[in-house]
């Protein structure tokens, strides 16, 4: 990461303790997502502090993509930045919203998250196929690992009419569809079992 990056957050004791628990999958509106955050209280923050101080969640949109005909969900293997996840896998896409997802200083919460998804989208995908449209599902948290304690995955689930056009980038290492049993019995991260909660 670079030492300069700056990531969005949310403060922690803004947050409900319905959001907090050890292992939360909690359904919701795109809108009362928004308005919780809002409440809280969000802004952006240098990465390397961040991973270290528990008073902030990092946000993070984590987009589930489903095979819409054979509901089966895109699943890898984690090989990227985060070296906390290697070994395990996964079924979210995305990472962090960074100050240059907001375009200048009055940016909205709503318009800084999309460009950011989109973003995350873009670099992890070689080719996917139009059109993309996340859907909302609701939150996730998870309080056992030092990764979950610092950050907020935002669950969006991606249907994807065409799979077999999708093309993968690097970092979606050994990208391949998984029907839901198979994927679960796979050793995959705790946010991804979380996620799977809500879009199933």
């Amino acid at each position: 990461m670079s030492a300069e990056e700056q990531v969005l957050c949310v403060a922690r004791q803004g947050l409900p303790a319905a959001w907090l628990g050890r292992r939360t999958a909690l359904p919701l509106t795109y809108a009362q997502c928004l308005e919780v955050l809002s409440a809280a209280g969000c802004g952006y923050r240098p990465r390397r502090d961040a991973e270290q101080d528990p008073r902030f969640k990092q946000l993070i949109p984590y987009v589930v993509a489903l095979d819409s005909r054979g509901l089966k969900v895109g699943c890898y293997r984690r090989k990227g930045s985060e070296t906390r996840l290697h070994g395990l896998e996964s079924v979210g896409i995305g990472g962090h919203i960074t100050l240059e997802d907001a375009a200048d200083a009055s940016d909205d919460l709503a318009s800084a998250l999309a460009r950011g998804l989109h973003r995350e989208l873009s670099e992890e995908f070689a080719v996917l196929p139009q059109p993309i449209e996340p859907i909302f599902q609701g939150i996730i948290n998870e309080e056992e690992t030092q990764v979950g304690h610092v950050h907020l995955g935002l669950v969006f689930l991606l249907k994807v009419a065409h799979p077999e056009a999708v093309r993968p980038a690097a970092e979606l290492h050994h990208f391949r569809w998984l029907a839901l049993s198979p994927a679960l019995r796979r050793p995959l991260e705790l946010w991804s079992r979380l996620a799977l909660r809500l879009v199933q």
